[in-house]
């Protein structure tokens, strides 16, 4: 196999996997657990907002992933459209 087929597949699958993560991440950020919620408030203060910082961290983290997931697909697929040639 030519060496840029074999990068644009692993380009591709690179990228279904950082996109599949990052979705996960931004729907995890959206529906928090409401125990988890609960028993932060119920100790208030610090860990009300360290439990709030993750839920933000993993919002931006997944929207990085599906970003960076995106161009690695489309790399991917760029190096197999042009290993066809």
């Amino acid at each position: 196999m030519p060496t840029k087929k074999i990068a644009g597949i692993v380009l591709v699958f690179l990228g279904a996997v950082v996109f599949t993560v990052g979705i996960f991440l931004y729907r995890k950020s959206c529906n928090p657990n409401s125990c988890i919620v609960s028993f932060s408030k119920s100790l208030g203060g610090k860990a009300s907002m360290v439990y709030e910082n993750s839920l933000q961290h993993d919002e931006y983290y997944g929207i990085a992933g599906i970003f960076v997931g995106g161009v690695l697909i489309l790399a991917g697929g760029v190096f197999l459209f042009k290993s066809r040639k």
